[in-house]
């Protein structure tokens, strides 16, 4: 392939990553508003197109691996590509490591309900106590 070729095909997936970065921002926005200190949402997207947005990572993940493998087409040896490219490599390596974070968004909002209902039954226990002390008292 042609290297002016792989050049626009290059600048073509960095402005589809760029796009859909900017669509995961907005959907971040509208869906997981809360782990931003937000009471609700300044964007409002219905609920049913979230899986959708889901996708989104995923999609950018697989666009950073084509454009890994035209910067290797580009430089021509795996050692180059490493020393030219290693942040990349990273950084897309960290998509598919970092998206079991989100699974755990859920388990935090479950820790958090126990640790409430926790503090409920010490708090309760505590109002029973000292209500039992001032009755011992009189």
């Amino acid at each position: 392939m042609p290297s002016s070729h792989l050049v626009v095909y290059s600048k073509a997936i960095d402005i589809a990553v760029v796009v859909l970065l900017a669509i995961f921002f907005v959907s971040f926005l509208a869906f997981d508003y809360a782990l931003l200190g937000l009471h609700e949402s300044p964007v409002h997207i219905p609920h049913e197109l979230e899986s959708y947005f889901e996708l989104i990572p995923w999609i950018v993940f697989g666009l950073l691996l084509v454009d890994i493998y035209i910067k290797y087409l580009k430089v021509g040896s795996l050692k180059a590509l490493v020393k030219k490219y290693w942040l990349d490599i990273i950084m897309t390596a960290l998509i598919p490591l970092l998206m079991p974070l989100k699974f755990m968004k859920a388990a935090f909002k479950l820790f958090k309900a126990i640790k409430a209902t926790k503090s409920g039954f010490k708090m309760a226990q505590k109002i029973k106590k000292t209500v039992a002390h001032f009755k011992s008292e009189h």
